[in-house]
């Protein structure tokens, strides 16, 4: 799942891309805001033993007298993290513990304000997201306590959940991006690279080249699933051309191993039909009073097989 991982830190760290993500799923929270107004911050609150189940990217939006943060933590796990309120509310106090030592001795006076931070849970896996969403729901009696309890909750953007035709409404790189990376869908890979296909087609060439910039990550986790080998191409692509070759490379490789998984099934069948033959000729010699030694040279069979075969425990499979 690595390349899938870094693919969705690389997507969200694109700020054209973080923009749309914004407009499409934080629009309540912060406004619609100039890319001039939002700086990626190169930096990551994960301990180093969970970055092989979560990444994080963080902006700082910064428009008039407002300062704020979108700190977007990239769940790669499949199950879920109950612990995910704790978890959330850790990494915001990393974020003010940053902003802090940044202020320096202004963070000693009164009006010294921390800024507000907008968390988000950005969940990739194939199980319904059912863990908590608000601290307090994970704090023993907090209704007893209200006023002692960090009250908040995080945001959910849950790829799961998203449906192809609310993402395909109104097609652009960041929904083309996020409908190969969905993980439950009807669709074959061969009909996702058609899907994908028609969308370079049809995207104007700055809208092309966003999503070719990015689409290698997805495809390689998809395609390594189906067993397709994606070392050969680049990490990012420069033009539709490019990402055309990937793609018709993916469609010879979907034929080539359905054609072999044919034959490994005509192989099998021819397998599975000698073996019963095995066992009726082993039949017939013991009805015959043949020695078992004879009958083991003629069929191949291991004594502990014979032996089942004549208390009539294998019956045409091994």
């Amino acid at each position: 799942m690595a390349e899938k991982d870094s693919a969705f830190r690389r997507m969200l760290g694109d700020k054209e891309l973080f923009l749309r993500f914004a407009r499409r799923y934080l629009r309540r929270d912060i406004p619609d805001v100039d890319p001039k107004d939002v700086v990626l911050e190169n930096t990551t609150f994960i301990p180093e033993d969970l970055r092989e189940k979560r990444s994080d990217v963080v902006y700082r939006i910064r428009r008039g007298g407002l300062e704020a943060y979108v700190y977007i933590l990239i769940e790669h796990q499949s199950r879920v993290d109950f612990l995910m309120p704790w978890r959330m509310l850790s990494y915001m106090v990393k974020l003010w513990e940053r902003c802090v030592q940044e202020a320096g001795s202004a963070a000693r006076r009164k009006d010294f304000l921390l800024p507000p931070i907008v968390p988000v849970v950005f969940y990739e896996g194939e199980d319904s997201w059912t863990a908590a969403r608000r601290f307090a729901e994970k704090v023993r009696d907090s209704h007893t306590f209200r006023g002692y309890v960090p009250e908040f909750e995080y945001r959910l953007v849950s790829l799961r959940d998203e449906d192809t035709d609310d993402l395909m409404a109104d097609p652009d790189a960041l929904s083309g991006l996020l409908y190969v990376a969905r993980p439950l869908k009807s669709e074959g890979l061969d009909e996702v690279v058609e899907r994908v296909r028609h969308l370079l087609s049809v995207f104007p060439d700055d809208e092309a080249l966003l999503l070719a910039r990015h689409i290698h990550g997805y495809f390689s986790a998809y395609a390594v699933r189906e067993g397709v080998d994606m070392d050969a191409f680049p990490e990012e692509f420069s033009d539709r051309e490019e990402v055309d070759r990937m793609l018709t490379y993916i469609e010879k490789e979907i034929r080539r191993l359905k054609t072999e998984g044919r034959e490994e099934g005509r192989e099998e069948g021819r397998e599975a039909g000698q073996f019963e033959m095995g066992i009726a000729v082993a039949l017939a010699m013991l009805e015959n009073g043949e020695p078992e030694e004879k009958i083991l040279l003629y069929t191949g069979f291991t004594p502990e097989q014979l032996a089942e075969i004549r208390e009539g425990r294998l019956r045409g499979t091994e």
